[in-house]
Parts: C-alpha cells; sequence; structure tokens
C-alpha cells in the first residue's frame, strides 16, 4: 500500500519536470518576455488572439509588440507551473489534515509550498524586471529545487 500522498508527490514531480522542462523551452526560444505583464498576457487570461484584443494590447503596452508564438510559449509555462501549484498546495493542505498519521510528513510538503510561492514571486519579477540575470537565475535555481 502507497503511503499517504504517493499519488500526488508522483503527479507534482511529474509536473515539476514539465515546468522545468517548459522554462527552459521557453528561455530557449527567447520567449521569456512573450507577455509584458504579469501573470496575465497583455492584460488578458490568455494570449491576445482576435484583432480587436490585439489592438488593445498595441494601446496597452505600445513599447512591446505582439508576438503570438511567443506569448503562448510564455502562457503555456505559466498555466503549467500554476497547476504545478495548486498540487502542491493540494499536497500541504493534505499533510495538514493527516498529520497526526504515522508516516505522513508535513515540514517538508510546507517547505516546498513555501518554494513554489517564491517561484512564483521570482517568475512575476522574471518578466517584471525584464530579464534581469540575477532573478533569473535564482528561478532558475528554484526551479531546480522544486523539483
Amino acid at each position: 500500500m502507497a503511503k499517504p500522498g504517493y499519488r500526488l508527490a508522483l503527479i507534482a514531480t511529474l509536473l515539476a519536470v514539465v515546468v522545468v522542462l517548459l522554462g527552459a523551452y521557453t528561455r530557449l526560444t527567447h520567449a521569456g518576455l512573450g507577455c509584458p505583464d504579469w501573470p496575465g498576457c497583455y492584460g488578458f487570461l490568455a494570449v491576445p488572439m482576435s484583432e480587436h484584443k490585439q489592438n488593445l494590447a498595441a494601446l496597452r503596452f505600445p513599447e512591446t509588440p505582439l508576438e503570438v508564438t511567443k506569448g503562448w510559449n510564455e502562457m503555456i509555462h505559466r498555466y503549467f507551473a500554476g497547476a504545478l501549484g495548486l498540487v502542491i498546495l493540494a499536497m500541504a493542505a493534505q499533510a495538514i489534515r493527516r498529520r497526526g498519521q504515522r508516516g505522513q510528513p508535513v515540514k517538508l510538503p510546507l517547505l516546498l509550498l513555501a518554494v513554489v510561492i517564491a517561484q512564483a514571486i521570482f517568475g512575476m519579477w522574471t518578466v517584471t524586471l525584464q530579464l534581469w540575470p540575477q532573478v533569473v537565475t535564482a528561478h532558475l535555481l528554484g526551479g531546480f529545487t522544486t523539483l
């Protein structure tokens, strides 16, 4: 029989691998600033695709023209990272709920949740500070730490 939280931990591990790979792909395709704002993209939840939304994006961010492919590369990374954050939040909640059970770790899931929250902040700073190398490096190291 699997230990408590095993399935969530397995899902989180696999998702973390995907997020790190997507982060590398985002960086390699120079899409780190594919969306100039955070957490959305040009003020929308997804990359603006309609002509009307693209015109609004151009008005909101005249200094950064929309490149749809780069925007999607960035947003897909953010969506998967957000999903990973939710899975880790579920792990932490489950650990707290089952803290009295034998073999249920509590400190590690809470530490992992703190790391992921820090990762979200570094992800935001990566965009808002426009790829400042120290922040990008910290974000990369945080991704490896999460994994």
